[in-house]
């Protein structure tokens, strides 16, 4: 891992953030902050984010009944093993450690599954540009800089999502296209492009149902709902006199900020804008700070450690996994090349 260029450059991106996070604002004052904090909080801010990661659950079960039909219990435990990963491990690539963990254990394609989380991951951030959104026009920005993010993200997803449709509303051109592009590789590689292309657009069509889709989107803004709730829980312990709105504006601009490969799950950039959103409410500087550090941990930190007993209950090396290629499955592989 350490060779990789993808950690130097995470490792580079979070600490310009993390000194962002702390200019103009003195430690001293973050200490006197957290001095003054009532943890007690934090337990209950917690259970309110695992129920929203248990909805997420829900609407992955929904998401991979066109690859396997598996309950959301059983899926808890590979999603708690992404967030992980994604924690510890540079580039998100939690992503790719649930699908290959998931396929592993359940016989499931992993090609396909990866799919299905590039769903997850295409409405979750269409929600939270949603929430950036709606949040500013009650309590507006407050920073220039979060309406760039604002803008940015803006941009990305409404891009992001009128490609995904336009490029599988119709199975039959998402597969053209994956052939098309299969095309350019060589001989031997083409051979094995064509089943993953099929296992891919199979995920990525798991949308395409109206039913299904309904469902994913009303999940979606159910569990980052959820979510933004464990904020102002926290936000209690800190005693701070801030709307839902401000709650839903931190937690969408925090975690639109991190989409950017960073360290640590996105440790610096994280903290960076939610210190912004408490800053433009009228927060203290040493305040947000100590908060935006607080909300980070209760997010990481439960997660990270029950993913790192999941997987070693399951008996598999996460520094294996990250090396491991993503086969297609026996039946992938009997798929007739067109």
């Amino acid at each position: 891992m350490l060779r990789s260029y993808r950690f130097w450059l995470g490792l580079a991106i979070s600490a310009v953030f993390i000194a962002l996070f702390f200019r103009a604002t003195h430690p001293r004052e973050i200490g006197q902050a957290f001095a003054e904090v009532n943890f007690w909080y934090m337990i209950p801010a917690i259970g309110v984010l695992f129920i929203a990661l248990s909805i997420r659950c829900v609407r992955w079960s929904i998401l991979m009944r066109p690859v396997a039909p598996i309950s959301p219990p059983r899926l808890f435990s590979y999603q708690i093993i992404g967030y992980m990963a994604n924690n510890l491990l540079p580039a998100r690539a939690g992503e790719v450690v649930r699908a290959v963990v998931l396929g592993q254990r359940e016989n499931v394609s992993r090609v396909a599954t990866l799919g299905t989380i590039g769903v997850e991951r295409l409405f979750d951030g269409t929600v939270l540009v949603l929430m950036l959104l709606v949040s500013s026009a009650f309590v507006g920005f407050g920073d220039e800089r979060l309406r760039l993010i604002a803008l940015a993200s803006s941009v990305l997803f409404v891009v992001a999502l009128t490609v995904f449709y336009v490029l599988t509303l119709s199975e039959r051109r998402a597969k053209r296209l994956m052939y098309w592009l299969a095309g350019f590789l060589p001989k031997r590689l083409e051979e094995q492009a064509t089943p993953i292309a099929d296992s891919l657009v199979l995920g990525l069509r798991s949308v395409h149902d109206g039913r299904t889709l309904i469902l994913v989107i009303f999940l979606s803004i159910g569990a980052w709902s959820v979510e933004a709730m464990a904020y102002a829980v926290i936000g209690l312990g800190f005693g701070l006199d801030v709307s839902i709105m401000h709650y839903a504006m931190l937690l969408s601009a925090a975690n639109l900020a991190i989409i950017i490969p960073t360290f640590f799950g996105g440790t610096g950039p994280f903290e960076w804008a939610a210190k912004l959103v408490l800053i433009g409410a009228g927060v203290a500087p040493g305040l947000a700070a100590a908060y935006a550090i607080t909300s980070h941990a209760v997010i990481f930190i439960p997660t990270t450690v029950l993913g790192l007993i999941l997987i070693w209950s399951f008996g598999i090396s996460l520094l294996r996994i990250t090396r491991e290629r993503i086969p297609v499955t026996e039946e992938e592989q009997q798929v007739a090349v067109p």
